[in-house]
């Protein structure tokens, strides 16, 4: 890495890259720290086929401290790689892949910009118990909201909230097929913008139905990082099933750069005795999850979400 320059929330860099004549290699550079809040690093993954090297290279950005309320993006751009003002959220250190390199020797440059987006401005309100005043309910218990949190942070919820549905008067909502857990899930996302590390699947179904983009591009980004060869089906079954587009269109891409290989999917496709499933793993249909809602949403397709590939 030469040429680094770190001021305030900027930081730009040039990498220099020389692979060696190995089959297998990562290369990493120093972690770096930008304004005391995040930190951002580069990987990159090379292969070597018939001296062919093939580079995968990843970025990750991420708090300094867990507790941090702030809400932190970065503006990431790059003219040698061709990319301008791609934005990544900072999460718990999920990889992203931002290119696909074939060189041996070559140099790039980062330009990023670190924004404040937001303060989670309902963290404070999460515990509070004599203004709560709604409940989600699921399968095996309710979880306490407030309506006014529910509204902010979801047009449908605020249309169902706002008229004179059924829930507005009785005060709560029924959610089939969700797991009391799923809605606690839920709820820490809204108050304080945090994911669980497992069990994203049923997360990632609400915030589609619910029309929340933000939270569905978190759960797919955390989803395709832990994408393998051995989950790849179960994944692609499960988005195909639900019409989640942004999750299948992330798989197919990882696919597609390589990140996951065609062939080890095959072999491990082959060695399955049954078919994926994504009911198996115990995620109820979309069909089930928040019926009463849909009478608020009989002009609005629930799916109807950005298909780009951009923000994987």
């Amino acid at each position: 890495m030469r040429d680094l320059v770190q001021r305030g929330n900027t930081l730009q860099a040039t990498l220099i890259v020389t692979n060696c004549n190995k089959e297998f290699q990562t290369k990493s550079s120093s972690v770096m720290t930008i304004n005391g809040a995040a930190k951002f690093q580069v990987v990159l993954i090379v292969s070597c086929n018939q001296h062919i090297y093939y580079n995968l290279i990843f970025i990750r950005f991420y708090k300094v401290r867990k507790d941090d309320d702030l809400m932190y993006t970065i503006t990431l751009s790059s003219s040698y790689l061709q990319i301008e003002n791609k934005i990544f959220h900072a999460d718990d250190g999920t990889w992203h892949l931002i290119k696909e390199i074939k060189a041996r020797q070559y140099s790039f440059d980062i330009n990023v910009v670190m924004n404040i987006v937001a303060c989670s401005t309902f963290a404070a309100l999460y515990d509070d118990e004599d203004l709560m005043d709604f409940e989600l309910r699921g399968e095996d218990g309710a979880v306490r909201v407030h309506r006014a949190v529910l509204a902010a942070c979801s047009p449908v919820l605020r249309r169902m909230l706002s008229g004179g549905w059924r829930e507005t008067t009785e005060g709560h909502v029924d959610v089939p097929g969700t797991s009391m857990k799923t809605l606690q899930d839920f709820k820490s996302y809204i108050y304080k913008h945090i994911l669980p590390d497992a069990g994203l699947e049923p997360i990632l179904l609400l915030a589609s139905y619910y029309m929340m983009p933000g939270l569905e591009q978190m759960c797919v980004n955390r989803l395709v990082g832990s994408l393998v060869a051995e989950n790849a089906c179960e994944l692609l079954h499960f988005a195909a099933k639900h019409r989640l587009t942004r999750l299948l269109l992330a798989v197919l891409d990882y696919v597609q750069r390589g990140v996951i290989s065609v062939d080890d999917i095959r072999k491990h496709s082959m060695r399955t005795t049954r078919p994926c499933d994504g009911a198996e793993a115990g995620v109820s249909s979309s069909t089930d999850i928040a019926a009463p809602a849909s009478q608020c949403r009989s002009d609005v397709n629930p799916m109807a979400v950005p298909t780009s590939t951009d923000n994987v």
